[in-house]
């Protein structure tokens, strides 16, 4: 429960990985801004994975791990040639989305709590990054509907979770007694 508590006190991380998510969803600026965008989201999720990775269930560690370490780099492609190809952040961002979906399948079956929105939202991203890389020619509108819609899901997602654990830290600190001022006669 303590690492609960402690996780809770961060529960504003998941809340501005959810805005950002949700954000996303309009990309009514050029290629390059769109690979820009995404490749600051990846780091993010990146860095938020190689942190569960560190403090979350030992069970799934070394799936945190990947999945960060795959964000890392898919972030880091799209930050360093956002504008170049399309053909490449449409991989990118399919592989990454498959990854993370496999990841998360396995999490699902491995927890018992949230069970069915943890295999929706695996079950998404993995259609999702699989239809991506199926039809890596077309156009961005078609990489921007498909990851928007996965993002729509990430974004809901972390923002519950967000307030789950803001819920659980606003408890946490209510349980302090207050301190004695006077002794009692």
């Amino acid at each position: 429960m303590a690492d609960i508590t402690q996780l809770a006190k961060e529960w504003w991380l998941l809340a501005v990985l959810g805005v950002v998510s949700l954000a996303i969803v309009y990309p009514d600026v050029t290629l390059l801004a769109v690979g820009i965008i995404f490749g600051f989201y990846l780091l993010m999720a990146g860095v938020f994975e190689l942190v569960e990775a560190v403090v979350g269930d030992p069970a799934s560690r070394a799936l945190s791990a990947i999945v960060g370490i795959v964000a890392l780099i898919a972030g880091l492609i799209c930050l360093r040639r956002p504008g170049d190809s399309l053909l490449a952040l449409v991989v990118v961002l399919g592989a990454y989305l498959i990854v993370t979906g496999v990841a998360r399948l396995v999490r699902a079956f491995a927890s018992v709590e949230y069970r069915g929105l943890s295999l929706l939202g695996a079950v998404v991203d993995l259609v999702l990054g699989i239809l991506i890389l199926s039809w890596p020619d077309e156009s961005l509108v078609t990489l921007a509907v498909f990851f928007g819609i996965s993002l729509i899901f990430r974004g809901v997602f972390a923002l519950i979770a967000a307030f789950q654990l803001r819920k659980v830290h606003k408890e946490g600190s209510s349980d302090v007694a207050p301190p004695i001022t006077a002794a009692p006669a």
